[in-house]
Formats: C-alpha cells, sequence, structure tokens
C-alpha cells in the first residue's frame, strides 16, 4: 500500500508540474517524477547497535581465524604426507638395492 501511495505521490507532482508549466516543460515532469520514485524508494541505513557491530565483526573474525587454522592445519598434513611418501619410496628404493646386492 505504501508503494502506491509513493507512486501516486510523485504521478501528482510530476503532472501538476506538467499542467502549471505545458508542453514545454514536459521533459522536466519527467525528470521530477524519475527522481521522486528514487527519492521516496531509497532505503536509509539504519543505526545498528554498537555491540551488535562489534558482536557481528568478532564473529567474522573468529570465523577468518578457524579458516586460517584449517587452512595451516590441511598444510602441515600435506607436507606430512609428502614426507612419508618420500621416506616409504627412500626405503622402497633400499630394500630393492638390497635385494639386488644379493
Amino acid at each position: 500500500m505504501k508503494a502506491v501511495l509513493k507512486i501516486l505521490f510523485a504521478c501528482i507532482v510530476a503532472g501538476a508540474w506538467y499542467h502549471l508549466n505545458g508542453d514545454e516543460q514536459a521533459p522536466v515532469a519527467i525528470i521530477i517524477l524519475i527522481l521522486l520514485l528514487l527519492i521516496s524508494f531509497m532505503k536509509m541505513p539504519k543505526y545498528q547497535d554498537p555491540a551488535t557491530r562489534d558482536a557481528y565483526r568478532q564473529k567474522i573474525k573468529d570465523a577468518r581465524e578457524r579458516k586460517m587454522a584449517i587452512e595451516k592445519k590441511q598444510k602441515e598434513e600435506k607436507i606430512l604426507l609428502k614426507k612419508q611418501q618420500q621416506e616409504e619410496e627412500d626405503f622402497r628404493k633400499q630394500q630393492l638395492k638390497s635385494k639386488l646386492k644379493l
């Protein structure tokens, strides 16, 4: 209902401008209509409670830290896995060398 009233108000103001100033002012009336519609449907920023804002920032910070910890752990696991694979490969090479010497 509010939207209809906003549109109606903008149309009335633009129509009054057109009616009072004649055909020459038709582009101005259209510009007035568009500006009034933009202004009336624009959402103003709402007040945020500082405590709520700080809680949100802390939540984002915690999520970022958790993500970094997970990435660090994954990187360490990847390094450990590569190290284990290298050790296994070295062990197999040594076994193969010992079998070839016999």
